[in-house]
């Protein structure tokens, strides 16, 4: 029961996931203007920056926080930045929802290994008992 009940809260997170990276189906050239570095907690930094696009006539603006990665100081975070202007960005957003956007569109690769290998447990726990319950079987019929 309880990796069963593990293997399907693992699944629900990979699943919910999933439908956040299937939902970032539209993109959009996006104009970046503001970098800066974000102080998370005590020697934890990040990157964050104001964008704005063009969608159907409107502009939208919007600050986005890298999740990843997570700097050790602010200088290292700084030089990171000036490496990131000089690149060409696309941003992606749900066209439902044009303010529900990201800079970094990745597909949820550990969740779906983790959810694999709760699966593999869990239809290994299931083999087991089968098992163990056939062996029982034959021993109480020798006996």
């Amino acid at each position: 029961m309880i990796t069963a009940g593990i293997a399907l809260w693992i699944g629900g997170q990979f699943f919910y996931n999933l439908n956040e990276y299937f939902q970032l189906s539209a993109t959009a050239p996006v104009v970046l203007d503001q970098w800066n570095v974000k102080e998370l907690k005590s020697g934890k930094f990040s990157i964050n920056v104001n964008y704005q696009f063009e969608w159907k006539g409107q502009t939208i603006h919007g600050v986005y926080d890298f999740p990843k990665p997570i700097y050790q100081n602010p200088y290292i975070a700084s030089e990171h930045i000036s490496e990131w202007k000089e690149k060409s960005w696309t941003i992606w957003f749900n066209p439902k929802k044009p303010t529900v956007t990201s800079l970094q569109k990745k597909f949820p690769t550990k969740k779906a290994i983790n959810l694999a290998l709760s699966l593999a447990v869990l239809l290994y726990f299931v083999f087991l008992k089968g098992y163990v319950r056939r062996m029982n079987a034959l021993d109480q019929r020798s006996s």
